[in-house]
């Protein structure tokens, strides 16, 4: 059966949004390390990752790219350490990557999807004390579902 073309259209934008992504990826390790190869590797693996995590998506449902990011943060985190890094790495990045399994399993669990949030992220009382507030709400929320 025919796709629609709606479908093939916002995959197809998905994919092009992807793919500059990892081009800007890898312009920017160009400039700051001067390596081609280097560049050209790391473009390839962030494609690679959001690929990854957009083909989680559609297995599992929404808010599974959270997981996979998640998982990705704690391999980082152990790489560096296993590769004697700075280990001022660990507390961050355990922080971010734990906040980003559970807001993923969290959503998966309950089964809300990006389209089904119920708070709207609102900036009442302006950009002094709106958004600590709107930031507050959202790191809150796998905790609150």
């Amino acid at each position: 059966m025919p796709e629609s073309l709606h479908t093939r259209i916002a995959r197809e934008t998905a994919l092009r949004t992807h793919l500059g992504s990892a081009v800007a990826v890898g312009a920017t390790l160009l400039v700051l390390d001067g390596s081609i190869r280097y560049a050209a590797v790391a473009a390839t693996l962030a494609l690679c990752v959001w690929l990854a995590a957009d083909a989680a998506q559609v297995a599992v449902g929404d808010y599974a790219d959270h997981v996979v990011f998640g998982l990705l943060v704690f391999g980082f985190v152990a790489y560096t350490v296993a590769a004697a890094g700075p280990t001022w790495v660990v507390v961050p990045g355990a922080l971010l990557g734990g906040w980003f399994l559970l807001d993923g399993i969290q959503h998966l669990r309950h089964g809300v999807t990006r389209d089904e949030v119920g708070v709207p992220y609102s900036h009442d009382g302006g950009p002094v004390t709106g958004l600590p507030k709107a930031l507050l709400i959202r790191l809150a929320e796998p905790v609150l579902l």
